[in-house]
């Protein structure tokens, strides 16, 4: 027996000094591959992208929810139910609780659940790293790291960063974020029920957490609960309150201050590009252009103009589908349709239960059940074609059925509508015309209908192209009474018509415009030739490269453009042709600072945007080069330096835009553009403002398959654009002026509330004459039918030069006045 004493005691000696050995060696082997502590010390300040307008309120967070805290922030009672349920020795162990990985061993070994061996120090381990490793080769290394952290970190520090880091489902990572989403509260806010409820959730936090199974949650909540009061860490009354709390969670989505979806996109592209996936980690906060009050304006013009001023008038193309009333209870298989059913835009989806005479009942998405009268139901005449809706409904049996799936809408009177999802899709945009700031921007009816952003979708712009056209004119030496020819003209096969399918003879540039004449529009594209044309339009920010030069249909807007183009080209006008580049991203930020802010090029050194700042805010413009990680700013597309331009000096300076063309070019071109709201197809502006510094041009392309409104004043210019995703005409009777101008108008009457007016500045070097309003000569004192014209000094009726306008002021003013140049107009 005493040989097989010391044989039993040398061979548990060799057999642990094998254990050590085995267990040096591993540690030695896979330290080198543990992560640093640089690399985990900061992880609890990751956070998701965060999107902000101009005056700083949320327009989206991109990523997993992580809202960081302190130790020193974290309820005791918090820490204590945690440690009850994960790691009851976690202040007595050194990071790894052998005991219970010996405990967990043997269980497994008889087959026997005797608990786990995983510590709060190794959990933290495990979520830190090693996700690409199998999971053996992870378990192995969450021993030896684990032991590295608790060697490196307090455990204080330890239970910070693992309730920072830490999953709780429903896309919260962390405590505070897992408050905010369950119940909307802080972390000083919450019951022990709520925190029990929350550390329950770890072991499977996507199955068992409280918005996906209230009663599995309840169940887990109550054994933590049971724990601590177990380990003296609660009294049986706080255990008791604790149990007696409902489940109330629920899921919480993140307070989304003003809605703009495809601005966010936007910015998230722009910056994936430059960092990657990085951008859902860094914390980075990006301030945008955006004014909150415009975004707003705009996204509601642009939902109820598409259903109002297109799509009801349309006719109503029934429901989306229809489930029979069947069985004992169809509002439960109703009820259930509809929880999967998404509200879009303006419209509900609801179950039609009961149809009268002159009313519907309808069952909402809430459960709640609402009537709809006659008054909400009259307008939906059966949708026939885009110009044919017919008949009007006499009584609601033609409009609805019994299990019908509709849409309803709450109307402007309060009361509840029958509606539809438009199948018109468009966009809105508004740009400052000082310095390019997106002011606004709506890509679609809704992002979740359709992410597709047709503000940066190319369309046809029909005749708002027409003031880019008598633009190039003017600064050719044409004048607003120069007289161009409304008369048949045909280049091969191509003979253009005009809208109203005639011919009015000659008349003044002015008036052609006024009237958006197509056959004038082709003539005198025609006689100008493509080349003066395309260099004009792509100095205001066309992509003239791909516009084909011999195809006299340019003239009417045939080739795509950007409902962003659009506005920041008519931007130029109003601003005296100063170049701009159109800005979205004005600032980013991580928690090392600003790391990029733009400095985009102005029309003038005080101009600032759409807020009046300070002289000392104009001279704080800078751009960073790295950020605190050593990455590079973003090269979004509005920090080009000036010295692409060729125009100016240090990036932190005040950048004065290039001039494109003559300033009294674009101000005479105003003039004509603001007699198209007086008394062309945008008189409707006209009336619904009492003001005179509006100005723009509708667009419609054949068809009609899109139409357009572009307008300005002085502060900001506004693009709005209505079509199909897939061409198709509108509609016979559809114009720019029947369904963009009214949008535009709706928007316009927020934007502009309670701003003066702000026309465009005259320049100097323009002279008044006054003419004969048909035939563009000057009028005789005694003659009527007269109007006071304005033209350039050198293109002035009775002046002896015929010059062509040199496209730079600065031009303008090194060439000698009495110097003739080489066009050859007569007036």
């Amino acid at each position: 027996m005493k040989k097989l004493f010391i044989w039993i005691t040398w061979f548990g000696v060799f057999c642990l000094s094998g254990v050590f050995m085995v267990a040096s060696a591993a540690y030695l082997y896979l330290s080198p591959q543990l992560p640093s502590l640089d690399s985990y010390r900061n992880v609890q300040l990751e956070t998701p992208l965060r999107i902000l307008t101009a005056d700083g309120k949320l327009i989206e967070e991109i990523g997993v929810r992580r809202d960081p805290v302190r130790y020193e922030d974290i309820p005791p009672l918090m820490i204590n139910t945690l440690i009850a349920s994960e790691d009851a020795r976690f202040y007595s162990h050194p990071g790894v609780d052998f005991r219970s990985l010996v405990r967990g061993f043997y269980g497994f070994i008889r087959g026997v659940n005797l608990g786990g061996g995983s510590t709060i120090t190794m959990q933290l381990a495990n979520n830190i790293s090693f996700d690409s490793d199998n999971v053996y080769a992870r378990k192995l290394k969450e021993i030896p790291f684990a032991l590295r952290l608790q060697q490196e970190l307090s455990k204080e520090e330890i239970l910070e960063l693992y309730l920072n880091l830490v999953y709780f489902g429903q896309g919260a990572d962390g405590i505070s974020a897992a408050a905010s989403v369950y119940y909307d509260k802080s972390l000083q806010e919450m019951t022990l029920g709520e925190m029990a409820t929350l550390v329950s959730v770890l072991p499977c936090p996507s199955i068992c957490n409280p918005v996906t199974d209230a009663e599995r949650a309840k169940t887990r909540r109550d054994v933590v609960i049971n724990k601590m009061l177990d380990q003296g860490m609660i009294d049986r009354s706080q255990r008791d309150n604790a149990l007696s709390e409902p489940i109330v969670a629920q899921r919480h989505y993140r307070n989304i201050e003003v809605p703009a979806p495809y601005v966010a996109e936007m910015v998230r592209q722009e910056l994936f590009q430059q960092y990657g996936d990085d951008i859902y980690r860094l914390g980075i906060e990006v301030t945008t252009s955006v004014q909150s009050e415009l975004q707003l304006a705009a996204n509601q013009a642009l939902v109820d103009g598409l259903e109002n001023y297109y799509d009801r008038r349309h006719g109503y193309r029934g429901p989306e589908t229809n489930i029979p009333a069947t069985g004992s209870s169809p509002e439960e298989r109703w009820q259930e349709e509809l929880n999967v059913v998404p509200v879009l835009g303006n419209q509900h989806p609801a179950f039609v239960t009961a149809v009268h005479e002159r009313s519907i009942d309808v069952l909402m998405k809430n459960g709640e059940t609402i009537s709809i009268n006659w008054e909400g139901l009259s307008w939906a005449r059966p949708f026939i074609s885009r110009n044919n809706a017919w008949p009007p409904p006499e009584v609601a049996s033609d409009v609805a059925t019994v299990g019908d799936l509709v849409r309803v809408r709450e109307g402007n009177n309060g009361n509840w509508e029958l509606g539809q999802l438009p199948e018109i899709e468009g966009a809105i945009v508004s740009v400052s015309p000082d310095n390019g700031d997106i002011l606004a921007l709506v890509g679609g009816y809704d992002f979740n209908h359709s992410q597709v952003n047709r503000a940066l979708a190319a369309r046809p712009p029909g005749s708002g192209f027409k003031a880019f056209l008598y633009g190039a004119a003017l600064e050719n030496g044409y004048t607003p009474a120069t007289l161009i020819n409304d008369a048949p003209f045909a280049r091969g096969d191509y003979r253009p018509q005009n809208y109203e399918r005639n011919f009015v003879g000659p008349l003044t540039l002015r008036n052609a415009i006024k009237d958006s004449r197509n056959v004038p529009a082709v003539r005198l594209f025609d006689q100008l030739g493509s080349q003066k044309v395309l260099s004009f339009a792509g100095r205001f920010g066309f992509d003239v490269d791909r516009f084909p030069r011999s195809d006299l249909t340019v003239a009417l807007g045939s080739q795509d453009v950007q409902p962003l183009q659009m506005a920041t080209a008519y931007g130029m006008i109003a601003n005296g042709a100063h170049k701009l580049e159109s800005t979205l991203i004005k600032r980013i930020e991580t928690f090392d600072g600003v790391i990029f802010e733009a400095n985009p090029p102005r029309a003038c050194e005080l101009c600032t945007g759409w807020k009046d700042v300070d002289s000392e805010s104009l001279s704080q413009g800078r751009q960073s080069t790295t950020d605190g990680e050593g990455l590079p700013a973003p090269q979004v597309s509005n920090a080009e330096t000036a010295a692409e331009s060729g125009n100016t000096a240090q990036a932190n300076d005040i950048i004065i835009g290039e001039q494109v063309t003559d300033e009294r070019v674009t101000y005479v071109l105003s003039t004509m553009l603001r007699t198209v709201v007086e008394e062309g197809s945008g008189r409707p502006v006209n009336r619904a403002f009492d003001r005179t510094d509006l100005m723009g041009k509708t667009g419609t392309t054949n068809g009609p398959a899109e139409v357009w409104f572009t307008g300005f004043n002085r502060d900001i210019a506004t693009s709005v654009f209505v079509g199909f995703d897939q061409p198709e005409s509108l509609g016979e009777s559809e114009q720019g002026a029947t369904v963009a101008v009214p949008i535009w108008i709706d928007y316009m009457k927020e934007a502009l509330a309670g701003r003066p007016e702000h026309g465009v500045a005259r320049p100097p070097g323009l002279v008044d004459r006054l003419i004969d309003e048909d035939s563009g000569q000057l009028a005789r004192p005694d003659q009527s039918n007269t109007m006071f014209e304005i033209f350039l000094t050198e293109t002035a009726p009775g002046s002896n030069q015929r010059n062509t306008i040199s496209p730079s002021r600065n031009d303008r003013q090194e060439t000698n006045s009495n110097e003739s140049l080489s066009t050859e107009i007569i007036f």
